[in-house]
């Protein structure tokens, strides 16, 4: 009799134990990265202290991610002529980082440099420190804790530059220079919030600027043409 009560129970039991299979777990959604700010600043250069032939920085923009932890730059140039022209992204470029000073204060530092390549012999350095001392909306809904005003030092310099035809006649000449200019960098609400409003990366905010800047007359570099060889 007990061994009939344990098969029917086993018969009972069976089609439980063949449809109670651990279920296949649905894969989590991957997440959605957080967005994080961009920060545009005014940058304002002053000549200062010993220098060659280094009058023609003028001012331009930062452009801060501290989400990437990075920076790049814009700066416009006025020639001897007193022809303003802009040099885009990469002239300094270059690390964001947090510190804390001797009172235990949060600072925010940028420093970047930049050296010759085959387009350009200019080489840069830049260095801005300011205290962490603002807290706001910064458009597209986003908002960020950012330093109100940074200062700090640009040194540039670069080689004199000679071309010449194959006849020998010279198509072009740059003078050398070399010095320092005072950098002092006012954050721009304005300029932000339009950037985070339509959701521009670093890059975006670069072009954007450029746009803005051609907007208003000021073009970027572009080749000058060498004059014909005398014949």
């Amino acid at each position: 009799m007990k061994l009939r009560i344990s098969f029917v129970a086993f018969l009972f039991l069976f089609p439980l134990l063949a449809f109670s299979q651990t279920p296949t777990p649905t894969p989590s959604p991957t997440p959605t990265p957080t967005p994080t700010p961009v920060l545009i600043y005014d940058l304002e250069l002053e000549k200062t202290g010993r220098s060659v032939n280094c009058t023609f920085f003028k001012d331009g923009f930062l452009v801060v991610d501290p989400g990437a932890e990075n920076f790049s730059s814009i700066v416009v140039l006025t020639d001897p002529n007193t022809f303003s022209f802009y040099q885009a992204a990469d002239f300094v470029s270059g690390s964001y980082s947090e510190i804390l000073d001797y009172a235990g204060r949060r600072n925010v530092v940028l420093f970047g440099s930049s050296s010759g390549t085959a387009a350009t012999t200019d080489n840069a350095a830049l260095q801005v420190i300011g205290p962490i001392d603002r807290s706001s909306k910064v458009g597209g809904g986003l908002r960020a804790e950012y330093s109100d005003r940074l200062t700090g030092y640009l040194l540039a310099s670069g080689p004199e530059i000679e071309g010449a035809s194959a006849n020998g006649t010279t198509t072009g000449f740059e003078y050398g220079y070399a010095g320092f200019s005072k950098a002092r960098a006012q954050f721009n609400k304005g300029l932000t919030k339009e950037v985070n409003n339509q959701s521009l990366d670093a890059s975006g905010a670069v072009d954007f600027l450029e746009k803005y800047l051609s907007d208003r007359g000021i073009p970027g570099p572009t080749p000058t043409p060498s004059p014909s060889p005398s014949s």
